[in-house]
């Protein structure tokens, strides 16, 4: 049977069924993604075919709200290892941004002299039922969300900066970090009141999830302060970035604050992950420092470290 016929017919037959299906290079190059993959997730083949699945496209994480593209990924065990894998609490995120449990296995196989990983992954509540996946869900939210703004928390967040410092280690992926402080808020929490300042809280979080791109990583990282994982190639990039957010915040009208005769603004710092850098707390607190720089230099502005 000619070759191209039964690639024909592999496609045909992994389109035909309900359950998502993809399948990378041994390099974990994402080569085909079929019809169910694009129903589960909202991403069409043409938006991950070409990526790399470390590339974290769906934010895998398990229950104890780890990310399996770095940390433990069971399709990269299944290549490099020959480990095959069945989960059954796994949870990505698609393209929407909402967290579905899935379950997933995975494989491999051999073609003119290369191995393949295939992962299969689908809906928890097709094998669990509904109600049961809703709760496993709302449990995994909770160890990865900060309830109040619903954008990644702290312990998420330092665990994916971990992450792509070592990817940029292995690989010289660069990315950079962006450090956002809300202006002033303690003298809103203390004129306005600290249910204001939950509503400007979730006002600013709101501006940052509409900003940020589907690959970045958006947390609160404390109090008034928020923090991103930028996928950028220079500082000009990322400096653009943080004069767009900083200039959505500024020309977007937060009621509470506006109609007592104020502008709700924030300082902007950022830096990139560098050849020299020993972790990534080192790319954090250069964007923290530039942060203040903006603080001492009358708020409601950027600064970006140059690069070394």
């Amino acid at each position: 049977m000619p070759t191209e016929f039964m690639e024909v017919g592999f496609r045909h037959i992994l389109n035909a069924i309900s359950d998502g299906v993809y399948v990378t290079t041994d390099e974990r190059e994402i080569v085909f993604w079929n019809s169910g993959a694009e129903r589960i997730t909202g991403y069409a083949a043409a938006d991950v075919v070409g990526k790399h699945c470390y590339d974290n496209i769906l934010v895998h994480t398990d229950a104890d709200g780890r990310q399996l593209c770095f940390v433990c990924c069971p399709l990269q065990d299944c290549i490099e290892n020959g480990v095959e894998h069945a989960v059954n609490e796994v949870y990505l995120q698609r393209s929407d941004g909402e967290r579905l449990p899935v379950y997933l296995k995975t494989a491999t196989f051999e073609a003119d002299g290369r191995i393949f990983g295939v992962e299969v992954f689908g809906e928890l509540s097709s094998v669990a039922g509904q109600e049961l996946a809703e709760q496993v869900q709302r449990l995994a939210d909770s160890s990865i969300s900060d309830p109040l703004t619903g954008l990644f928390n702290r312990r998420y967040f330092d665990a994916a900066l971990e992450q792509q410092f070592a990817l940029f280690e292995r690989m010289g992926r660069r990315y950079g970090v962006l450090y956002v402080d809300i202006d002033d808020f303690k003298t809103i929490n203390d004129t306005l009141g600290h249910a204001v300042g939950d509503e400007a809280l979730r006002f600013i979080s709101d501006i940052i999830t509409r900003s940020a791109r589907k690959m970045d990583i958006a947390a609160r990282y404390g109090g008034d302060e928020f923090v991103l994982i930028c996928s950028v190639a220079d500082a000009e990039e990322l400096n653009a970035y943080g004069q767009r957010l900083a200039g959505l915040v500024r020309t977007s009208r937060f009621s509470a604050i506006y109609g007592a005769g104020g502008q709700l603004t924030v300082s902007v710092g950022g830096s990139l992950a560098r050849t020299g850098d020993t972790s990534e707390r080192e790319v954090l607190e250069r964007a923290d420092r530039a942060m203040y720089l903006v603080k001492e230099a009358g708020r409601d502005g950027v600064a970006v470290e140059a690069v070394a």
